[in-house]
């Protein structure tokens, strides 16, 4: 094992020894979690307004402090941007993690000082831990991990907003980054094409042990772009170049070509692997001892995982092991997988507090919160549906993710959990998080833009085919082509409102939408099945955002004309 290796197993080992104390104590762990953020944050606006001075409990915190969601807190949050302090923590924010909201704005999450400490740094190493005790050798020699770039902007106040994942790789120590085989600047190449040519540019000279990055889609992406690529790739590695053809920024093409070197013994590598390919280039073949993937494995990415065998087990000898990167979003961490078993992960215990309503309690009462039954971690039973709501260091309380998650099993007596889905009103094919109110607009400027009026219309996310059709039933007849301009605004609306949209897109990994026009009368066909079912119409909301795609039998009959984008 490299000097690196050594380094992260043992900082690991620590870690991983914490998280296991922590875990046979869950109750204990969590309020005393809990009444350490309520006490350190008392003073501020948020704690002297719900009286976070007499908390002693956790029944005390529920009973005096909201749920809320983003849209609650967004104008506090402002201020936090714009550099007011003391507002939801008594620490101020270093940087802000930034993801899609609901609306057309962006959500910005503060990080702290202690959002950087043990307790959180103590996840992803106890989850490397774990993979390397159970896959040894991954850290023997190089890994391609991917993130996004950790400054994308910066507030009034002059704090960046961008990844917190890729700060931390920027910032790890010189000893650490020797393991890791793609130098950062390359993840601050804006043209995707470009990146992610350059990612492959640089790992195909490496022997690589393990590949890491939260969403498998990116996976594919890359294997699909070296194969795609393979002839200009290779030429490259002999020539040691970087091909002129891609929009790389000069500076940080400077630099990455001061590291290149000719590598005449690789590229005869590479092409004796694609010619016995029939011209294909195959992870399987340039990456032979990859020891360990590890990306999201549930949810709606599953099916990308299924893909993985054709690139890097061609010949169906022997599948490379994949473990999930665990539950995982721009406000906290939530999981931590322990095993390559299935997408299941413990609870993130000693860094976030964490409660829990029943699917069906919760949905019964969608606009009831008040009378909402709640219960901790400790509480949880297997085999249980829950809505899941985060308390964290970086200053969210009781904030509402609109994410499901079951109980699946524990690790002592910590329950591990799977993610479902999205909550109500929202989708999620590949990390873009689409809403309600995210389709809503971009229909209305569809049909502004276009003067075709929708009388009824609904959005579906096809996960098979990663992307989203618009199912639309049109006052009158539309011409083609005023119904391509129409689908060619509602995605670019998307893309304007939805800043992780438009980064799916970009990257290929969303695909182009498809509007489908529907028959007139399809809307009121569908309501009298429903009564036909048995079911009271007039209490059945109106659907206007499915995370699934209807049957192609049930849509058949009803469809009139399919509309594609030339992408």
């Amino acid at each position: 094992m490299s000097l690196a290796g050594k380094l992260i197993t043992f900082v690991g080992k620590r870690s991983a020894s914490r998280f296991e104390k922590a875990s046979r104590d869950v109750d204990r762990v969590q309020s005393e979690l809990l009444l350490s953020m309520v006490r350190r944050n008392a003073n501020t606006e948020y704690g002297l307004r719900y009286g976070f001075a007499s908390i002693n409990s956790i029944a005390d915190y529920q009973r005096q402090v909201p749920i809320i969601t983003y849209e609650d807190i967004k104008e506090d949050m402002s201020r936090v941007v714009s550099g007011a302090s003391n507002v939801f923590t008594a620490e101020d924010p270093v940087m802000f993690a930034q993801t899609s909201g609901t609306t057309g704005d962006p959500k910005f999450i503060p990080v702290t000082p202690t959002d950087r400490g043990q307790a959180h740094k103590d996840q992803m190493r106890t989850w490397l831990y774990h993979a390397q005790k159970d896959h040894p050798g991954i850290l023997d020699h190089k890994v391609v991990s991917l993130v996004s770039p950790a400054v994308e902007g910066h507030t009034p106040s002059g704090l960046p907003f961008g990844s917190t994942s890729g700060h931390i790789y920027k910032h790890m120590p010189a000893l650490v980054q020797r393991a890791y085989s793609i130098p950062y600047e390359v993840f601050e190449i804006e043209d995707y094409q470009a990146k992610y040519y350059t990612i492959m540019r640089v790992a195909l000279e490496h022997e690589v042990r393990f590949l890491a990055t939260a969403n498998p889609s990116s996976i594919l992406k890359l294997c699909d772009k070296a194969d795609a690529y393979s002839e200009q790739l290779i030429r490259d590695i002999r020539d040691g170049t970087l091909s002129t053809s891609l929009a790389v920024e000069p500076e940080i093409r400077a630099s990455l070509e001061q590291r290149f070197r000719p590598n005449p013994t690789k590229a005869r590598h590479l092409e004796t692997a694609r010619q016995r390919r029939g011209g294909r280039l195959l992870p399987g073949d340039y990456w032979p001892r990859l020891g360990l993937i590890g990306c999201w494995k549930g949810g709606t990415v599953g099916h990308y995982v299924d893909q993985f065998g054709k690139w890097f087990d061609p010949d169906g000898r022997k599948s490379v092991p994949v473990r999930d990167w665990g539950y995982l979003s721009s406000e906290a961490r939530g999981s931590i997988p322990l095993s390559d078993e299935g997408s299941k992960g413990a609870l993130t215990i000693a860094a976030n507090f964490f409660e829990f309503v029943e699917v069906d309690e919760l949905e019964a009462r969608r606009d009831e919160p008040e009378s909402w039954p709640f219960r901790t971690a400790g509480e949880l039973e297997e085999g249980k549906e829950y809505y899941i709501f985060v308390t964290t260091t970086s200053g969210l309380y009781r904030y509402d993710i609109n994410d499901v998650i079951k109980v699946v099993d524990y690790y002592h007596r910590n329950p591990e959990i799977v993610f479902l889905r999205k909550g109500r009103g929202m989708t999620n094919i590949t990390g873009e998080k689409v809403s309600v109110n995210q389709i809503i607009l971009a229909v209305q400027e569809a049909s502004k833009v276009t003067g075709a009026i929708p009388e009824h219309f609904k959005a579906e996310a096809d996960t098979e085919a990663s992307r989203y059709v618009f199912r639309v039933e049109f006052a009158s007849r539309v011409e083609d082509a005023v119904l391509r301009e129409f689908l060619a605004k509602l995605d670019t609306t998307l893309k304007n409102v939805n800043i992780e949209y438009k980064a799916k897109r970009e990257s290929s990994r969303l695909g182009s939408p498809v509007l489908h026009v529907m028959r007139e009368g399809w809307y009121e066909r569908g309501r009298r099945l429903l009564a036909e079912s048995g079911k009271r119409v007039f209490q059945a909301k109106t659907e206007v955002l499915s995370p699934v795609k209807m049957e192609t039998q049930v849509v058949k009959p009803e469809l009139a004309s399919v509309i594609e984008l030339d992408d």
